[in-house]
Formats: structure tokens, sequence, C-alpha cells
């Protein structure tokens, strides 16, 4: 009966699973330094042209969202197919989208994004994509930057601005730089082939950093385990979204209740993996929206999404309940998450009651096999 908790995290080894998906601090200051980059290129490039080209200035606001904000970003298990992301969203005011038909507007902030990130991604030796919702610059092998663009109401823009200029020092425009500064609804997302949708990404963020503040860090760990084996399953669970298992993370919690968590880390992983298969199988509400299914997988998708989450289920299980060998707990352990996972024996704990059973088995004598004698034809 082998307890793996440590092999997923621990505080006081040097070495653990989830130290092995956290970033390299120099990947994680690229990311940030290129964030800066894209922010001033398109800070400046609105304050020089904007007029001409939509008839007002405008100077963009800029929302980081998603894993970075999220503090779920894993190393990818497999680049440069795999690839960790920041969200950085672009905000303008809603006259710019009602100046305008709705189709204009969204390929006009689109164009304009666009011609400004190639021209920094070509300076920067970067790679520019266009995607369905944001313009995305890929600044190495290991990472990429995606611009979701955003409009909001002009009232609250102007509003956000002035409480923005009022404010002279770094520390308090980075204090003020938040979701919370903005207003609640009416937020719209640029879309390439659907013009634009309603869309509030903080709500999302409020939503999980409530969450954590219920359930504790263990909840965030087990977000970062979930995605961590998503990606390892590559191709197979590709199509499964980060958020999808953030949701259904939470909803174990939910159901099991915050007094009975387990408090050993492979348990609870176990009780969220054993109700895993049946919400990969049937639609996830949005917690901020109970009329949104999040589970946007196909039917087949589902299925397989299921299957490996049930594989999982099972092998970390018998784990726990049967394994009596550390060495084999570390690599039924490795064949779930990948050899990210420490080989680290020392590390797995084995209960007293099944190393007496082990050995307080009698010793079995079993005779030599007899070998007969073969002739050569």
């Amino acid at each position: 009966m082998a307890n793996v908790s440590k092999l997923l995290y621990s505080t006081v080894a040097d070495v653990s699973f989830l130290l092995e998906i956290e970033p390299e601090d120099d990947a994680k200051a690229d990311l940030l330094e290129a964030k800066e980059k894209i922010r001033n290129r398109l800070r400046d490039a609105f304050a020089e042209k904007s007029k001409g080209l939509f008839g007002t200035s405008i100077r963009p606001r800029f929302f980081t969202q998603g894993s970075h904000s999220y503090k779920t970003l894993n190393e990818p298990a497999w680049p440069p197919e795999q690839q960790m992301d920041l969200d950085d969203g672009c905000y303008l005011p809603m006259s710019f989208v009602k100046g305008a038909r709705p189709s204009q507007a969204s390929a006009l902030f689109f164009q304009f994004v666009d011609g400004v990130l190639k021209g920094l991604a070509e300076e920067e030796g970067w790679e520019f994509k266009e995607k369905d919702t944001c313009c995305r610059v890929v600044i190495s092998s290991l990472a990429h930057i995606d611009i979701p663009l955003y409009a909001i109401p002009d009232a609250e823009f102007v509003l956000l601005e002035k409480a923005l200029s009022a404010n002279a020092t770094f520390a308090e425009d980075r204090r003020r730089d938040t979701w919370d500064a903005l207003p609640s609804d009416s937020v719209l997302l640029a879309h390439r082939r659907e013009d634009w949708k309603v869309s509030d990404p903080r709500k999302i963020k409020t939503w999980f950093l409530a969450a954590v503040e219920v359930f504790g860090e263990k909840l965030r760990r087990i977000c970062r385990y979930l995605k961590a084996w998503r990606d390892h399953h590559k191709p197979e669970l590709d199509s499964v979204s980060s958020i999808l298992l953030m949701v259904c993370a939470w909803k174990a919690f939910n159901e099991i209740r915050r007094p009975f968590i387990p408090d050993r880390e492979d348990q609870a992983l176990l009780a969220v993996l054993e109700r895993l298969p049946a919400y990969l199988e049937s639609a996830v509400a949005n917690p901020t929206d109970p009329d949104e299914d999040i589970n946007r997988l196909s039917t087949e998708d589902r299925k397989i999404a299921a299957k490996c989450a049930r594989e999982f289920a099972d092998s970390l299980r018998t784990t726990i309940a049967t394994v009596t060998d550390p060495g084999h707990a570390v690599l039924k352990t490795q064949g779930s998450l990948g050899l990210r996972v420490p080989d680290r024996p020392d590390l797995v704990s084995v209960a007293e009651t099944a190393k007496v059973t082990v050995l307080s088995q009698p010793q079995k004598e079993v005779a030599a096999p007899v070998v007969g004698r073969s002739q050569s034809g």
C-alpha cells in the first residue's frame, strides 16, 4: 500500500513532480519581457495612428488572463507542439465597435493589431500567427503570447483611464491594472469569423481564485496535475481544455466537501480522478454561467478522454491499495504522468501493515525444474 504523495508534491524534498512541471525562471522572465514589449509597441502604435485610422485617439488597456494569472502554468511536456502560453487581453472603448458595422469594426481592430505585431515579431525574430479569437506571437519553441481583443463600455473605459492617469507611480499603476477596474458585463471579444462575442474572462478568474480561497492550494495543485496528465497523453487528450479540467476538479472538491477532502496528495488526486470520467462524458456547466456547457469535446473525444481518465484512476487506485514496492510505485506513477515524475523510490512510503504482510509469508522452496536430455537429429 504505497503513498506516492511526496512524488507529486513535497514541502521538504528538493524534487517532486510539481517542481518538475514548474516553468524555469528564465522562461517565465522571457514571457513577461515579451509581454511588456508587445504592450509598449501597441500603446505607441495606437498613440501615433489611432486618430487617423479610427477618427479618435485611443489608448488601449491590457489585462493578463488565463493560466498565467491563475498560477496554473506548466512547463510543456512535448515542445514545440505544446507551449506555455500567456494571454494578455487588449481593451478598447465600445465606441470603437459602434462607430461602424460590427464586422467592419472587428476586422479593422484585427488588421491594425496584426500589422503592428507582425512588424514587432520580425524585429525580434518571433513568429506571428492569426487565430480566430486572438493574435498569437510565438516567442520561442517553448512559449507564445496570445492577445485577444476586447471592447468595453465607453463610460467605464473613461473612468478607468482617469483613475489610471491620476497615479504617478509604477507600483500603483500595476496595482490598479486588475480585472476589478473593469465592468462585469457588456464585454465583447473580437472574433475573426463571427465578428464579436459576449465574453468576460474576468468571471472565470474571479471564480477560480475564490475556489482556491475555499479549498486551499491543493485545488490549484490538482488542476496542474490534471493539465500535466493531459499534456503527457498527446495526442489523445489534445482537445481537453484546461478550463474544463479546472472546473471538473472544482466539481469533485465540491461533491466531496472541504472537511472530507483527503489530506494525502495522492488520495486527493484519486478522489478527483474517480469522478472525472463521468464529468468528461457529460455536460459541464460553466460555474459563472450555468447555461453554458464548457465541455466542448465531440462525442468521440469524450469517450477517449473518459477512457484515459478511468485508466489513470485505476492505476493510481492500484498503487495506493496494493503496491508494496516503492520502485514499482514510481514506475506506475510515471506511466500515468510521464518521466517528469522523479525516479525517487525513497520518496514513496509503504504502510507498515503491507511490509509485515510481505515479510511474514513463509519462504517457499521451489524444486529445480527437471531438464530432459536432448538429442541432435
